[in-house]
């Protein structure tokens, strides 16, 4: 049976295509759904998204009452993640759907998997050190990071970091996937 995998974008560059990414998750049994910050839908093309997870791009908050729930996670992926949206996270700023739902997974236990991908003159930014340093101590959070690296990794090593860190298991999450507003 397929683990359920919530795969959150933002606006950064990746080295290969989301798609090619989500092809490999499904292929390694992951159900995906993609969520995206504003900012990521223009960098990842959401109606092939869409198409390749049979199931729409979420971008926005649903309201109460409208809507399907997303499944319940077994892991987030969050890749590739841009220096405002790693300090987002890192300091509970969760002004947008696809940053506001990373937030609320760390409260429910949900292994995580962090993928940032910015520029060496960003990354180089104190602020960002200390996000990373705050994320690194989240129970249940993974971060792959390498500051020294010229491209973010492959998809593969970002694929094999996920098994490992969902191998402790989800946490709390509620089995009804009603996670706020999410949807």
């Amino acid at each position: 049976m397929a683990k359920t995998l919530y795969l959150i974008v933002s606006g950064a560059m990746a080295r290969e295509p989301v798609s090619d990414l989500v092809r490999g998750l499904q292929g390694a049994d992951w159900r995906v759904s993609v969520l995206s910050t504003p900012m990521g839908t223009r960098f990842h093309d959401p109606a092939e998204l869409a198409e390749l997870t049979g199931e729409p791009v979420r971008v926005e908050f649903r309201m109460p009452g409208t809507g399907a729930p997303l499944p319940p996670p077994d892991a987030v992926l969050a890749c590739p993640l841009t220096f405002t949206s790693v300090n987002k996270i890192a300091n509970g700023i969760a002004d947008g759907f696809a940053i506001g739902l990373v937030c609320e997974m760390f409260g429910f236990g949900v292994p995580t998997l962090l993928v940032p991908h910015c520029k060496p003159d960003l990354a180089s930014h104190p602020a960002f050190a200390r996000s990373l340093a705050t994320l690194r101590a989240v129970p249940r959070v993974t971060v792959l990071h390498d500051p020294a690296a010229a491209h973010p990794p492959s998809w593969g090593e970002v694929t094999a970091a996920l098994e490992e860190a969902s191998a402790a298991g989800r946490g709390d999450a509620p089995a009804d996937g009603g996670y706020g507003y999410a949807g």
